[in-house]
């Protein structure tokens, strides 16, 4: 599904201004039609139905650095402007506060630089439900990036696959459980929903995996891990609604 912006002054927003005073020319032209419905408005709830699994926070803003990332903005240059936006524009989809919002968006950007993550739209199909456009720069180039092998994927198994030390190196700086927190949370709400309604566990894990929801420390669920997290949290107990 498509969504098209069509009201300029949501165009004009005050994070959409700002982000455009830190761009030259040449990057402003590549501020996509994705990005400039995220920015302005944020994730636009009313265009998911009930149920349906929701980006969270962390999502947007990784979504955000990597396309940055991709245009050639080095983070010194927006990392104050995307600490601002989450705040102001993600935080009513969060659960943090403020001060945890700011440490997390600094978290992120290190990540996505560090990590060397690849910006993929996903076009008409984007997770965040946001305007596309077959207009945009990069949608033939988006078509034939979402036809190839996922680089991410495969620099994750790499440095799983490295020695202990050098993993520890790596992530030194990076505290990567505060990276997922949210998302981790989300899925531990969907891991208790759908053990209610009865969903085996061998179900679950690709359940959770298909909407690419992690670990605590970023990885794919595995029937070992999700049965570990229900004993620890306690999610086949009945809980408090």
């Amino acid at each position: 599904m498509s969504f098209k912006l069509k009201d300029r002054r949501r165009h004009d927003s005050p994070h959409l201004i700002s982000l455009r005073d830190l761009l030259d020319d040449v990057a402003k032209a590549r501020i996509y039609p994705c990005i400039q419905d995220l920015v302005a408005n944020g994730l636009t709830l009313s265009r998911f139905a009930d149920g349906e699994m929701r980006p969270t926070r962390q999502d947007i803003t990784q979504f955000i650095a990597a396309w940055l990332r991709h245009i050639g903005v080095p983070s010194d240059i927006y990392s104050d402007w995307l600490v601002r936006f989450c705040i102001d524009v993600l935080s009513p989809i969060s659960s943090s506060s403020p001060s945890q919002i700011r440490h997390s968006t600094r978290s992120n950007i290190k990540y996505i630089n560090q990590s060397e993550v690849d910006f993929e739209c996903g076009r008409e199909r984007n997770a965040f439900k946001a305007a596309c456009s077959r207009d945009c720069p990069v949608y033939d180039e988006m078509e034939l990036r979402s036809k190839e092998p996922k680089k991410r994927e495969i620099k994750q198994i790499a440095r799983s696959e490295a020695p202990p030390k050098e993993r520890a190196e790596d992530t030194q700086e990076l505290p990567v459980k505060e990276i997922y927190r949210e998302q981790f949370e989300e899925g531990l709400k969907v891991i208790r929903e759908n053990l209610r309604q009865g969903m085996p566990k061998k179900k679950l894990v690709n359940f959770l995996n298909d909407r690419g929801l992690k670990t605590c420390t970023g990885r794919k669920w595995t029937y070992a891990i999700l049965n570990s997290e229900i004993h620890k949290n306690r999610l086949d107990k009945p809980g408090k609604d």
